[in-house]
């Protein structure tokens, strides 16, 4: 996570924005499936603003991490 500062205040601000749309699903719709899916988008797009604009993994990138420690790939036999 080495971008410029511009660059990681623009992906910050796009992620933002999503989340704003996430806040318009939440109040304008009504199923509880579409509340549920709008209340994670919200909350990936909100972790993922904050992790840009401090240049750090996303909560989802460390997780990942802690499951493959060492970013070693399974290879997969195609016989």
């Amino acid at each position: 996570m080495n971008d410029r500062v511009e660059e990681r205040v623009y992906k910050s601000a796009w992620h933002v924005l999503i989340s704003l749309v996430g806040v318009y699903e939440l109040r304008n719709h009504k199923t509880t499936l579409s509340k549920v899916l709008a209340c994670g988008l919200i909350a990936f797009h909100v972790d993922a603003a904050i992790s840009d604009a401090l240049g750090i993994p996303t909560t989802a990138q460390r997780f990942l991490r802690r499951l493959r420690p060492n970013g070693r790939r399974e290879k997969f036999s195609t016989n």
